[in-house]
């Protein structure tokens, strides 16, 4: 099925886009490939007004936050794609010495370390 990206939210932005691209997928009987956000060299609202060229430490969205998003979305939703049932995949770190590849359902997943 279609990739979807899933963004850190903020207080004032909670983009939820992704969650119907991955309904649709569901719907569709495909599967859903979600790359999780990073934040790397990114600046404050503060510093970037002043143009202090200051960032903050770089923050890898976790399987965790991204599952904690759609079960958000799925509150208001109710499609029923983010279920602690629900069997999903976690890949956290590919490629590099300390990879980890999780399968389980939801809640399982959410309890590693991806």
């Amino acid at each position: 099925g279609e990739t979807v990206s899933i963004p850190f939210w903020v207080d004032d932005w909670k983009p939820a886009s992704f969650y119907d691209k991955i309904v649709a997928n569901y719907k569709a009987g495909l599967h859903t490939l979600c790359l999780l956000d990073i934040k790397t060299k990114e600046q404050t609202v503060e510093n970037l007004m002043r143009g202090r060229p200051i960032y903050e430490p770089p923050r890898f969205m976790t399987v965790a936050q991204a599952l904690v998003q759609l079960r958000e979305i799925e509150k208001d939703r109710g499609e029923g794609i983010a279920a602690d049932g629900t069997e999903v995949v976690g890949v956290a770190r590919l490629g590099r010495d300390d990879q980890a590849v999780v399968f389980g359902t939801c809640a399982e997943v959410a309890e590693a370390d991806l």
